[in-house]
């Protein structure tokens, strides 16, 4: 069969992404990352460990406005396909490779998500599990997972048509694409995948391509390494240890990820002499789904959730009831996700990966001899896909990764647009292969080009976020208003010079009285007392946006003011007070006053959608209402004794079981 590229629909079960929180969230102030690791580490293990590893979002904004109401939508897809393999694309979710199904074997070699249900696990909190995620710029789920990427048809040599997705990353200005090729007759899919930082800087950098697989009970993990980066169950500190045995966890083989009773990953540092790396997932029946990849994206990664509630809880939530279990084996050019690197000026990186599936003999996939299991698919691997093979395709991809895109199928931000635009006034232009069409842009840049084309900002509220120099030149020319210095106080925030950021923002509200640059102020303070003065006087103007309610009643909350923050959850409108983070402080500062109302008019009952993984906050409010609830029966206090007493009889509802270890 001819390899086909089709743009299509497809009808899942969906839940509803909702729009942005406008409320910026500011880098950490220190960029670094401070790991705990033991003598186990060599020197250069432990080289660039957590450097620039800190939170950092902007000019991106939050999605964490999605819900859990799913019903049936059509999805955007492209789907390629040929006589062994049907690859399905999802543009508006970042590029999502969600499924590849194997005709000759007659199976999804991936985990194909059945629902799009958006959890708290991203940079900016909306992820989705299931499928191959390309992860870019800035360490996490990157900014662009649950967002849209161009997606284009190119045509390489001799008349082979293939399909690109891309995009224009904004915190760090890079561009970077996704190249996806299925010859006719070939048996994998093949990805190249360029980064281009074409400043003459130096920038931070982080690719993890991450792959979920199905998951059962003889799913076995086999790669290209043994020696593993992990996080000591007992103390936190990260650790070396040789795959599949990890004495911490038991005694057990953990190349078998249901044999952990924890969530955990494993970082593979595969030896530098590996010139094609890879990482399978291996099945009772002999099965096995594969990516091999040229050397840059040298290292590996399990994750698995375990074998224990949350880790069960956390799988279905993040799909549905019996939807399915997965694990993801992971690439990636650095040696761990807590490891930084640095990208020179003026340059491309470049790599291509296979993903397949075959059918292997299964006592061997199996041998208890787990080094000799990843031997024998190592030769199965080298049959199928040689490095010669692998190394020429990627220099016939590379080859194409200038070409022009031939029609555009589907439309990403309009951010590539507006900086196509702006260089293109300085005499310069993006990189080749990269094509931004003006109609692209939204309102959302046009608020930008009236400060850069027009020399002023729209009297308005932030709709988004520009930080380059560019930006704070036009600015600083700028006719003196409250939005300008709000800017300019976005963007030292970000540098970070926190001090500039106060004189800006102070200024701002110099020039008029606003919550914007009054929240922003609070932020950055490190007075809980200054913080809680500004929020009062953003509150006295009133909330446009329920994100303010959220971060004034957690601040009341944590300075312990139960009495206060309860009295504004009351004042709020209505449509803030069933907000689930809203819901949550006012919960724990009810409990705190010994009131019970809060929980028991179905405070629990409900499905809780913005969960952060790792989160325990909410089962730690339960067990807190079965504690008060049953002191208050006893007519005693609620002691610590008292409350670990209620722990451990008192089993903890499935839907609020969120524990990951």
């Amino acid at each position: 069969m001819k390899m086909q590229i089709r743009y299509t629909d497809i009808l899942l079960p969906s839940a509803n992404l909702g729009g942005e929180n406008p409320l910026p969230v500011f880098r950490a102030k220190d960029p670094d990352l401070h790991i705990p690791y033991d003598d186990t580490f060599s020197a250069e293990e432990a080289r660039m460990l957590g450097k620039n590893g800190a939170t950092r979002v902007l000019p991106y904004l939050m999605q964490d406005r999605y819900d859990r109401n799913r019903t049936k939508r059509p999805i955007k897809a492209i789907v390629m396909e040929n006589g062994h393999l049907r690859a399905t694309i999802l543009p508006d979710f970042g590029g999502r490779l969600y499924s590849l199904y194997s005709k000759d074997e007659e199976r999804e070699l991936l985990f194909a998500n059945p629902v799009i249900q958006p959890a708290n696990l991203a940079i900016r909190d909306a992820w989705l599990s299931g499928g191959v995620e390309w992860n870019v710029s800035q360490l996490g789920h990157t900014f662009t997972t649950c967002s849209p990427l161009f997606a284009a048809v190119v045509r390489g040599y001799p008349n082979e048509e293939f399909l690109r997705l891309y995009e224009f990353e904004r915190q760090k200005k890079l561009f970077w694409q996704v190249d996806f090729h299925l010859p006719d007759e070939s048996r994998e899919l093949m990805v190249y995948i360029r980064i281009v930082n074409d400043s003459p800087e130096e920038t931070p950098m982080y690719w993890w391509s991450t792959t979920a697989v199905p998951e059962d009970a003889s799913t076995r993990v086999l790669l290209s390494g043994s020696r593993a980066m992990y996080t000591r169950p007992s103390s936190g500190v990260n650790a070396m240890g040789e795959m599949p045995f990890f004495p911490e966890f038991g005694t057990k083989d953990y190349s078998y990820p249901l044999n952990l009773k924890q969530s955990n990953d494993f970082f593979i540092q595969v030896p530098p002499e590996v010139k094609t790396p890879w990482e399978a997932a291996a099945y009772e029946n002999g099965n096995v789904t594969f990516e091999k990849s040229t050397s840059l994206l040298h290292y590996r990664k399990i994750f698995c959730w375990g074998d224990r509630p949350g880790g069960w809880r956390w799988k279905e939530f993040l799909s549905e009831e019996g939807g399915g279990s997965y694990i993801e084996i992971q690439a990636g050019i650095g040696r761990s996700q807590r490891h930084g690197l640095t990208m020179p000026g003026n340059t491309s990186w470049d790599f291509t990966t296979a993903f397949g599936g075959l059918t292997g003999d299964p006592e061997k996939l199996h041998d208890r001899d787990w080094k000799a299991a990843c031997g024998y698919l190592d030769g199965e691997l080298r049959a199928r896909i040689s490095p010669a093979k692998l190394y020429g395709l990627h220099r016939k991809y590379a080859a194409f990764a200038e070409l022009a895109p031939e029609k555009i199928l589907h439309m990403g931000s309009g951010w590539g647009a507006l900086e196509t635009r702006m260089r293109r006034k300085e005499d310069r232009d993006v990189p080749k292969g990269f094509l931004f069409p003006e109609e692209s842009m939204k309102e959302e840049q046009r608020y930008w080009l009236s400060l850069l084309e027009g020399g002023s900002l729209p009297d308005a509220d932030p709709a988004s976020y520009l930080l380059d120099a560019r930006t704070k030149k036009a600015l600083e020319a700028s006719p003196a208003s409250w939005q300008k210095y709000y800017h300019l106080g976005v963007i030292a925030a970000e540098i970070p010079d926190r001090e500039e950021a106060v004189r800006a923002f102070s200024r701002s509200v110099e020039e008029k009285p606003n919550v914007w640059a009054l929240r922003a102020l609070a932020v950055l303070t490190e007075d809980q007392a200054a913080a809680e003065a500004y929020y009062d006087r953003a509150y006295a103007l009133g909330f446009p946006d329920v994100g303010f309610a959220q971060e004034y009643l957690k601040l009341l909350v944590t300075q312990k003011k139960h009495a206060k923050a309860f009295e504004v959850f009351k004042s709020l409108p209505d449509a803030y007070k069933d907000d689930e983070r809203v819901m949550i402080s006012a919960v724990s500062a009810s409990l705190a006053l010994g009131d019970l109302s809060l929980c028991e008019s179905g405070f629990f009952d409900r499905t809780f959608v913005n969960v952060r993984e790792g989160e325990v906050l909410i089962s730690e409010l339960w067990y807190y209402y079965v504690a008060l609830k049953a002191a208050k029966e006893r007519n005693v206090k609620v002691t610590s004794s008292f409350l670990d007493w209620i722990k451990q009889t008192n089993p903890l509802p499935k839907n609020l079981d969120f524990r990951m270890k």
